[in-house]
């Protein structure tokens, strides 16, 4: 945005050019062309001007529907119209099919495939094999589980006759790297030297002790509408974005403090439904990476190195584990969809691993020789 309105000074103008907008996009593919910039930067370019556009034109933006060319066949492009329709999916789900879809259409038109009845068995194993050289197995193994849930979909709306089920049911071996929880010390340093008698210390507080106290993702965080907060029977209440399941958590004592303070002390005048606002104005919704860039920038300043957020709901999880509750238990407390979301947080709790190992005293031979 900076760049596009450095562009309108430069030639004298104060307010919307379409004649400076296309300039800059000219100049941006030209860039491109000479590979002085990457395909995602250019794509960030033409995303940019296409949202100040359509300021421009309607007033406001919508940054879910924007026309991108897909390069498909007007056949293709239908059946992508009507994936993007479905009411039978949620939005990540139906964002995962769509990502997924448009390389397969892609490739399959590549290889002379017009219609999704022309599909086989063997075509989408050429596919899939195709994808095991340029993807990693955990990539190739997200691949054949949406092509799955979309040929059940074309399947059921008769634009394809098989369901091809028997063929993407195999197993595709994944690597699973287990992520370490935030220690505790580290997160009772960092809220030690939060100063919270700043609107933004409050602020800055209470998220950071939602997060390590009930587990909550940050998307739920940022999206916590103040309705959420049943202060009278003690709860927060909130529909999850990532699994789209409601979810209900004790407002304990020193989250619902901490949230308090922020709300009558520290929280910007404003009519926004959200509990946490940016500290600045505009005083609008926090996006979605300011809570890693909160948590980190406390880390900074105490000389830790920086940590993804979620390692603060990883640390709920795995001190659950620790204590001894039930796996199904700790699987509702963080909202998972199933128990094994939450079974990272076994191999984690190396107290209770240490108690499983076995005592080899009698099985070594006398003097250590061999056996």
């Amino acid at each position: 945005m900076r760049k596009i309105i450095l562009l309108h000074k430069q030639h004298g103008c104060d307010c919307y050019s379409p004649e400076i907008m296309a300039l800059f996009l000219r100049d941006a593919e030209r860039r491109y062309q000479r590979q002085e910039i990457g395909k995602t930067r250019f794509r960030f370019y033409q995303k940019t001007a296409d949202y100040l556009t359509q300021f421009h034109e309607n007033g406001n933006l919508d940054l879910y529907s924007r026309n991108i060319s897909t390069n498909l066949t007007p056949y293709y492009e239908k059946i992508f119209t009507r994936l993007h329709d479905y009411e039978g999916w949620g939005k990540s789900t139906k964002h995962y099919i769509r990502q997924f879809s448009m390389p397969y259409f892609k490739w399959l038109l590549q290889n002379g495939v017009t219609s999704l009845e022309q599909v086989t068995d063997e075509m989408i194993r050429k596919y899939l094999l195709d994808c095991s050289n340029r993807m990693t197995l955990n990539s190739v193994d997200t691949t054949k589980r949406v092509l799955k849930k979309l040929h059940r979909y074309l399947y059921e709306v008769e634009i394809c006759k098989d369901s091809f089920s028997d063929t993407l049911s195999f197993t595709v071996p994944t690597e699973h790297r287990i992520k370490k929880p935030v220690p505790q010390e580290d997160i009772a340093a960092v809220l030690s030297i939060i100063n919270r008698n700043t609107a933004i210390g409050k602020r800055d507080y209470a998220v950071i002790v939602l997060a390590a106290v009930t587990g909550l993702r940050s998307v739920d965080i940022i999206n916590l509408p103040l309705t959420a907060i049943d202060w009278i029977n003690g709860e927060i209440r909130i529909t999850q974005s990532k699994t789209e399941k409601t979810l209900a958590l004790p407002l304990t004592k020193d989250v619902g403090m901490a949230i308090q303070d922020y709300i009558l002390n520290g929280r910007p005048d404003s009519d926004l439904p959200f509990v946490f606002l940016h500290g600045r104005a505009p005083y609008v919704k926090m996006g979605r990476t300011l809570p890693y860039q909160i948590f980190n920038g406390y880390r900074l300043k105490l000389g830790l190195p920086k940590c993804a957020f979620h390692g603060l709901r990883r640390a709920v999880g795995t001190n659950m584990v620790v204590a001894g509750i039930p796996v199904t238990t700790v699987s509702q407390v963080l909202g998972h969809s199933g128990i094994d979301p939450t079974k990272q947080y076994i191999s984690l709790d190396s107290v209770h691993l240490k108690e499983c190992a076995l005592d080899l005293n009698g099985f070594m031979p006398e003097g250590g020789g061999r056996a």
